[in-house]
């Protein structure tokens, strides 16, 4: 049996393995792989895209208190020149638009609930609050990607099918993308995307009791921040 199978049906055996640490927020740390994970209900709080540009880079961190956010983690990819790369919708206004034929996923918000589909899936909508589209795919319909070979520290958005629950996932050492996604898949997730890995990777989470800061190799022009509604 997979280790990390048999390490969440022993602690569920035990007692839902996450914690709660604060209404609408969980937390769940695993060991193998090591990852850290934060669940966000949707009805309590809200995801904003947040693109500062190229001209104004920001960390998570100096975003997250900037914007008064619980948490705050980097977005998509981009250029040499700081521009970001594929889309970027903030609170209902396209700022980028959708990049074409990439084999990437685009994760949107509208109406309290979170959604992922791929990038030739998209269709505009007036009702997007929210969205980034960045890659690859983790999880689609419940089911692991079959990813290229590679290790790195990441960020990830996993959703539950309904979508009613944004969960913020961390390896903050080098793991594959395809353990990542098997570990997700055993978690019952429905959807994931991974977001901009190696020296882009970076979090900050202040929540209740549990404070949380990854630094990253510099600050990013695009992010992804979580406010209480």
């Amino acid at each position: 049996m997979h280790a990390t199978l048999l390490a969440l049906m022993m602690a569920a055996a035990a007692g839902t393995p996450w914690q709660a640490i604060a209404p609408g927020a969980e937390r769940l740390r695993l060991d193998d792989p090591r990852l850290e994970l934060f669940r966000f209900d949707l009805e309590k709080y809200r995801p904003e895209v947040v693109v500062p540009g190229p001209a104004n880079p920001r960390s998570a961190s100096a975003l997250r208190a900037e914007t008064g956010a619980v948490a705050a983690v980097n977005g998509g990819f981009f250029d040499e020149k700081w521009r970001s790369l594929g889309m970027r919708i903030a609170r209902g206004k396209t700022l980028i638009g959708l990049r074409p034929r990439v084999d990437w996923g685009v994760l949107m918000v509208r109406r309290g609930r979170a959604q992922i589909v791929h990038s030739k899936e998209f269709r505009p909508d007036p009702t997007i609050e929210e969205a980034i589209q960045v890659g690859p795919r983790l999880l689609a319909a419940g089911q692991p990607m079959r990813l290229k070979p590679q290790s790195a520290r990441r960020t990830a958005v996993a959703l539950d099918r309904e979508g009613r629950y944004l969960t913020l996932v961390l390896a903050d050492a080098p793991t594959s993308a395809q353990r990542v996604a098997e570990t997700l898949a055993e978690l019952g997730f429905d959807a994931a995307l991974m977001f901009d890995g190696g020296p882009s990777t970076q979090l900050s989470l202040e929540l209740g009791e549990v404070k949380l800061t990854l630094m990253g190799g510099y600050a990013v022009p695009d992010a992804l921040i979580i406010k209480r509604r």
